[in-house]
């Protein structure tokens, strides 16, 4: 499921940059590659995201 314009978006995503680098191959992930997102106690909200290129979902970093 992907979430996306939901109420409360993670502020990367309002602005329409990358939403982070792949922790595995250093590509930067675009926000169309969000697969989840998820609120965390104390932290800020984690994501799920595809890498385009190893093709793995990671957490952006």
């Amino acid at each position: 499921m992907v979430s996306r314009g939901m109420a409360g978006t993670d502020d990367r995503e309002l602005r329409g940059g990358p939403l982070g680098t792949c922790p595995n191959c250093d590509v930067m992930i675009p926000p169309a590659n969000l697969l989840i997102r998820y609120e965390s106690e104390g932290d800020w909200p984690k994501l799920f995201a595809e890498c385009p290129d190893c093709e793995d979902p990671v957490h952006p970093e």
